[in-house]
C-alpha cells in the first residue's frame, strides 16, 4: 500500500466506516496552535492529535508510547483501525505522524497529500463538530528495531553497506552556515538528502518514480538510516524512502544535535561524497 494518498482517492475511501483520519496541524495561517485550527474546521470525522503533547515526549523525540496507546483507545482507534494523516501541508508534522505510529506497529497507515490545504482546495467538506467515537482498545506491537541509538551509530561509521543521511540543507551540512547549533558540519561519513527535495514545486509529495531516481545511489545499501538535527525533518526522508520502496530504513532521531554534545565525536565539514 503506497503511503501517500491522494485527496481524490481519499473522499472515496471515505465511505469505509473504519477509516480515521488524523489531524496533527501544528500553529496554521492565522490559528497560534494546531488544536484552534482544528476547533474551528477540520475534515469531517477527523480527530485531534497534538504534535508536542501527544506525538513527542517532554525532552525526547518519541511520545510515552503507552500514553499514546491509551489515548487512541479513548479516541475510538484500535492497532487495527485504517488511518489518513494531514497537517497543513508542509507534511513534517504527518511524516513524524506516520513514524511514530508506525513505530508502535500500525500498519495501515496513509498521508494525505498535500494536507489540509489541498484538502480544502479540491472543496472537500469541513466541518467543527468533534466526532464521538466508542473506545477501543489499542495494543502496542513496538517495533524498536526502527530506532537506532549514538552508539549504533558509532558502531556503524566505515561500513560500505550501511548509509546515514543526514537530512538538513546542503549549506548545514557542509557546515558553511549553522543557525542553531554550537557546531557546524556532520557525522562523519553522512551524506546529505535535504528533505525539502522529496517534495515538488507546489509542496506535494513527488511521485515515486521521481523519488526512486532522487534516492538511486542507495539502492545496493543494506540499510539506510536517516537523521537531521532531532529527528523530525529525518521523518519526511524516511516516507519518501518507504515510497521509494527502500525496505530498511531506520531513524537516528538524536541526529546531529546529540552528536556534538560529546566533544570526543568528530565532526566533518565540506561535502566529501559527491
Amino acid at each position: 500500500m503506497s503511503i501517500i494518498i491522494s485527496v481524490e482517492a481519499l473522499e472515496k475511501k471515505l465511505t469505509s466506516s473504519d477509516l480515521v483520519m488524523l489531524d496533527v496541524r501544528t500553529k496554521y495561517e492565522s490559528f497560534q496552535t494546531g488544536k484552534a485550527a482544528y476547533e474551528d474546521s477540520h475534515i469531517t470525522g477527523a480527530i485531534y492529535l497534538d504534535f508536542k503533547d501527544d506525538l513527542s515526549g517532554k525532552d525526547t523525540f518519541l511520545p510515552d508510547v503507552e500514553k499514546l496507546a491509551e489515548k487512541l483507545g479513548a479516541l475510538g482507534i484500535s492497532s487495527q483501525t485504517e488511518i489518513v494523516i494531514y497537517d497543513e501541508g508542509y507534511h513534517r508534522a504527518a511524516s513524524k505522524a506516520w513514524f511514530v505510529l508506525n513505530y508502535m506497529g500500525h500498519d495501515r497507515l496513509q498521508l494525505l497529500n498535500g494536507g489540509f490545504s489541498a484538502w480544502v482546495e479540491a472543496g472537500g467538506t469541513v466541518t467543527s463538530d468533534i466526532p464521538d467515537r466508542e473506545p477501543k482498545n489499542y495494543t502496542v506491537n513496538k517495533r524498536p528495531e526502527l530506532l537506532l541509538q549514538i552508539e549504533d551509530i558509532k558502531k556503524r561509521i566505515g561500513d560500505e553497506q550501511s548509509v546515514l543521511i543526514d537530512s538538513r540543507s546542503y549549506k548545514r551540512y557542509t557546515g558553511e552556515v549553522e543557525p542553531k547549533y554550537q557546531k557546524a558540519g556532520h557525522i562523519p561519513g553522512a551524506v546529505n538528502y535535504h528533505a525539502q527535495l522529496v517534495f515538488d514545486d507546489t509542496g506535494f509529495w513527488k511521485a515515486n518514480e521521481e523519488l526512486e531516481r532522487h534516492f538511486a545511489k542507495l539502492k545496493n545499501k543494506d540499510e539506510i538510516i536517516v537523521s537531521c538535527g532531532s529527528g523530525n525533518s529525518a521523518c519526511m526522508n524516511l516516507v519518501a524512502l518507504k515510497e521509494a520502496g527502500f525496505e530498511q530504513v531506520k531513524m537516528y532521531a538524536g541526529g546531529f544535535s546529540e552528536w556534538i554534545e560529546d566533544d570526543r565525536n568528530e565532526v566533518e565539514k565540506g561535502d566529501h561524497h559527491s
